[in-house]
């Protein structure tokens, strides 16, 4: 046996394939190939995980029969390698998956590993340079993103994970990535190729940070994505799968999480347990499924995706429907958007709005958060009831909305992907808390008022968190804006939201939109808005809320004023542009400062006025003591090639201004604010080279590309079709 293994160079595969095949039972064609007899079908999962089982026979009674069928399996898989755009190949699966969501042909990560194996065996055998050159397309298919034609799914900052069905949602299947690592682990024993087994390596550290969500504590899930407890059997194949990765990777965590997924089987307790917990998760899917039998119509598929935005007011002025407009950019071919609001702002004619609700119900106060969660379910339950068809609902917070979406949802058997703005992690936040009792104290209500309002807010802080707890059960997916790090992930986790349902994702700027104008127009935009072509102008766009900073801001300015030279401070002038409840001590802070003839306050800006008084701007101020994401305001305000001055919250804030795209300053430190305004005013050259830089970084990392790649992810996608379609006409 020894002796084999050295000659060949290649072990024994290191599970015993007819667990997976019944190598028994299969259908042989008159070359030794198996095929199914239900449609004549050759399947490559079959012939390749066929041949292993042949090589593993013939290592073992080293009988040529067994050698000379494996080298059938292997040619055949040459053969029949599908070329799939220009450097990768593979065997695609045309059967329609009964559970996951595919249309034509798509790639399994599990074949093309086994695939791998075979080739890579058949080359040592053979010494066949085409074993290695299908091999080499087949490795590079893990290299690529599904939407590029591979077999790998992004997963946090850094991660990435092997799909067994390479289709978006992605599943997460366990045994499928360890069966196609082994592939990968046979390549570069054979090859020694560095960039695979780097990738081997993160793989194992994604695939490390998701075995928790595997384990339930008695039993194993079989994916991620409809996390169905494993059967028995596919449990024993884990906990074997999980043992032969160890000793690959001789990862001692592997090796004990094997024995103990191996002594659930043996426990009497934990097969009691599977019993009931499985019986119960059958009975409420049949249940669900006769709900939806009942009450709602058979959703009706199509190419393009007929969305439903679920969002407490549109379209209004704000990120929420800023990010939104990027969304219907970049999505406009292949997605229908409709919205459910309960606030219909101006300029909506060119939507498609249903309303929901009266003024008195908002998301806002007890008990009016209740009676908005009630309006909103009932409006969209009636819509999917009666035929509206939607395969994505989309809802813009993750407490509230939510809620009502994901119910509904969960009872249509439609996906819902919650695009969350911060309010999740506003749940337990105290300084959140605190801020919503001092803004009482801005309302031109009488003190029996404010204090019915304080009284309200013992109510409502329970009810959002137990709307936050219905939410984070049914919602299918969080796409969030923002960098991992930010303590995003750990509030989600709190919840109970673990990092599998979560895609962080970068805030889209249309760069076309924010023009550079040349010095004449920038002078004849600044005369029509009454400021002086020499003037150097600050610019703040923002709600006049607490939160905001507007009085570190307005701290900052005038000590910035009193050390510049007198003919610097003449030509500054400030421009605050939005409204709010803090409006009014706003004004009365500008005059006690003496900064009426500076500053000037232009109240609610339209989208379009944004962009033009970005574009007369040098200085762009943003003092926030809480943000979260990645603030739009910010990244508007570098691609107009404003330098930008901001506190560091949030985290994603040093991430765009790093490398001298701007400045950041510690939250709350007036002083630093001052100083970095005074350098910049006395350095205009610091500010273009600022302002250059931030929007070339812009246009790079913040493109409708990105964005549409983390809708397509989260949602729906299986066109590998397109891709292949693409190669045979190139």
């Amino acid at each position: 046996m020894a002796d084999k293994e050295h000659a060949f160079g290649m072990p024994q595969y290191p599970i015993d394939i007819s667990t997976l095949l019944d190598i028994e039972h299969l259908n042989l064609d008159a070359a030794g190939v198996p095929y199914h007899t239900n449609d004549g079908a050759y399947y490559p999962t079959t012939i390749a995980q066929y041949a292993l089982a042949l090589w593993n026979q013939h290592l073992t009674t080293d009988d040529d029969r067994h050698r000379c069928a494996f080298l059938i399996q292997a040619y055949w898989l040459v053969e029949h390698e599908t070329r799939i755009g220009e450097a990768c190949g593979g065997w695609p699966v045309s059967l329609p998956h009964p559970d996951i969501h595919t249309r034509g042909p798509w790639l399994s990560a599990l074949t093309q590993g086994n695939s791998i194996s075979v080739l890579a065996r058949a080359y040592r055998l053979t010494h066949e340079d085409v074993f290695l050159e299908v091999a080499h397309r087949a490795v590079r298919t893990f290299h690529q993103d599904i939407l590029d034609g591979g077999v790998s799914a992004p997963v946090g900052e850094n991660g990435v994970f092997f799909e067994e069905i390479a289709a978006y949602p992605a599943a997460h299947m366990l045994s499928g990535f360890i069966l196609a690592l082994f592939g990968l682990y046979d390549y570069v024993a054979l090859t020694g190729d560095v960039r695979t087994e780097r990738l081997i390596f993160r793989s194992l550290a994604t695939m490390h940070s998701l075995l928790d969500e595997f384990d339930v504590g008695f039993w194993t899930r079989s994916d991620l994505l409809h996390r169905h407890l494993a059967s028995p059997a596919h449990l024993e194949l884990q906990a074997e799968l999980l043992e032969a990765l160890a000793k690959y990777s001789g990862c001692e965590h592997c090796k004990a999480l094997a024995l103990r997924w191996k002594s659930y089987s043996r426990h009497v307790g934990s097969r009691l347990h599977y019993l009931i917990s499985s019986g119960c998760s059958s009975f409420i899917r049949a249940l669900l499924g006769q709900v939806r039998i009942a009450l709602f119509p058979e959703l009706q598929v199509s190419r393009s995706l007929r969305i439903c935005v679920p969002i407490d007011g549109f379209p209004v002025a704000g990120g929420m429907c800023t990010v939104l407009a990027g969304v219907a950019q970049v999505m406009a071919d292949p997605w229908q958007l409709e919205y459910l609001t309960q606030y219909v702002g101006p300029n909506s004619t060119r939507f498609i709005i249903h309303r929901f609700g009266t003024a008195k119900m908002h998301p806002w106060q007890f008990p009016a958060v209740w009676l908005y969660f009630l309006a909103g379910f009932r409006k969209l339950f009636s819509l999917v009831r009666y035929g509206a068809n939607y395969q994505v609902i989309l809802p813009q917070d993750g407490i509230v909305t939510g809620t009502f979406a994901a119910l509904v949802a969960k009872l249509a058997g439609v996906r819902v992907v919650c695009i969350d703005h911060g309010n999740l992690a506003l749940v337990k936040s105290s300084s959140y808390r605190i801020e919503r009792i001092q803004a009482l104290e801005t309302k031109d209500w009488s003190r029996l008022r404010r204090l019915l309002a304080r009284l309200e807010y013992v109510w409502y802080w329970p009810s959002i968190y137990l709307l936050a707890r219905i939410s984070v059960s049914l919602v299918d997916h969080f796409l969030i804006p923002g960098a991992a790090g930010d303590g995003v992930e750990e509030a989600c986790r709190e919840l109970g939201i673990h990092s599998s349902r979560i895609t962080r994702f970068v805030n889209m700027i249309d760069m076309d939109r924010h023009v550079i104008p040349d010095a004449e127009s920038r002078a004849a935009i600044r005369e029509k808005n009454g400021i002086a072509a020499g003037a150097i102008v600050i610019t703040m766009i923002c709600r006049l809320a607490p939160e905001k900073g507007l009085d570190l801001a307005l701290e900052a300015i005038s000590r910035a004023l009193a050390a510049l030279s007198p003919a610097l401070r003449a030509c500054t002038r400030v421009l605050i542009v939005g409204d709010g409840p803090l409006r009014k001590q706003v004004e009365a802070d500008i005059r006690i400062r003496k900064l009426s003839q500076i500053c000037m306050l232009w109240g609610e800006a339209s989208a379009e006025d944004v962009v033009t008084l970005l574009s007369l701007s040098d200085i762009f101020l943003f003092t926030s003591r809480r943000a979260s994401g990645y603030p739009l305001a910010i990244l508007e305000a570098m691609a107009s090639g404003c330098s930008v001055i901001a506190s560091a919250e949030p985290l994603a804030n040093s991430r765009m201004l790093a490398n001298g795209r701007g400045i950041v300053v510690p939250v709350g430190d007036v002083e630093q604010f001052s100083r970095a305004l005074v350098q910049l005013l006395n350095d205009q050259e610091l500010c273009h080279q600022m302002g250059s830089l931030a929007r070339h970084y812009v246009a790079l990392q913040h493109s409708g590309a990105l964005l549409r790649r983390a809708l397509m992810r989260v949602t729906y996608w299986s066109a590998l079709d397109t891709i292949l379609d693409c190669g045979k006409k190139d």
